[in-house]
């Protein structure tokens, strides 16, 4: 760590080549440590990239905070998806808020990931961003959810995220739910597609339910003619 702070004084352009020969001997919770302390942790970020196929959490977070810093938010994207090893709640709460609304999806996204459904979808619907919000609502496997998202875009008059929302959530939608906003509020021709699919299923399900029976039906007809055409045992009959 002595050699470290030298090349810093000495030879900054060479701190990386350094940290990359000596990636096997140093800790890197206590490299990251050093670093951020000289208030020169953005210089480490090619030897940060190298090593965060190890997915340590130090090395993890302080390339985040250098990504948001910097405000890349490509690049802070592809790194929180990839290596999860990092405190996502805290990052969660750093981005919320943020000018940019990239960094906001990300906070989003971090919330969804930790099932925070219904924090995530809030920052969604707020930025607009109703593709996610509807995602969001179909990970969290919770009708009420869902139905929630249905009332929101009936609210906002926005028929195409209405039936987007069908469609992507449709097997946790109840349909009376779907046909009273539909009859409320003139959306008959968007929920068309949703029922035709209902009424499919249910054909199939009532299809495969009579099949069923028909099969026992015949399975029993078949032993029971079976047994009647099996010859008499003459030895159980007793003179």
């Amino acid at each position: 760590y002595k050699a470290m702070l030298f090349y810093l004084e000495e030879q900054p352009q060479l701190i990386n080549e350094l940290l990359k020969g000596l990636t096997n001997k140093i800790d890197f919770s206590k490299t990251v440590s050093v670093m951020r302390k000289t208030g020169y942790l953005p210089i480490i970020t090619p030897w940060l990239k190298s090593v965060q196929t190890q997915n340590n959490a130090s090395t993890n977070e302080a390339i985040n905070q250098i990504y948001l810093e910097n405000e890349d938010y490509e690049s802070l994207r592809e790194s929180v998806t990839a290596y999860e090893n990092f405190d996502q709640l805290a990052l969660a709460q750093q981005t919320e808020r943020h000018k940019i609304v990239e960094f906001r999806r990300i906070s989003a996204f971090l919330y969804r990931k930790h099932q925070k459904y219904q924090k995530s979808i809030a920052l969604s619907k707020q930025d607009n961003m109703f593709r996610d919000a509807i995602e969001t609502a179909q990970e969290s496997q919770d009708t009420e959810i869902v139905e929630d998202i249905l009332r929101f875009f009936v609210q906002q008059k926005d028929k195409e995220f209405f039936t987007v929302a069908l469609y992507t959530c449709y097997d946790l939608i109840r349909p009376d739910v779907v046909l009273e906003l539909a009859w409320r509020f003139g959306l008959i021709d968007n929920s068309i597609p949703y029922f035709v699919q209902v009424l499919r299923d249910l054909t199939h399900r009532v299809e495969t339910v009579q099949k069923k029976h028909e099969d026992r039906e015949k399975k029993e007809e078949k032993q029971a003619q079976q047994q009647m055409n099996q010859p008499l045992d003459l030895s159980l009959i007793h003179i």
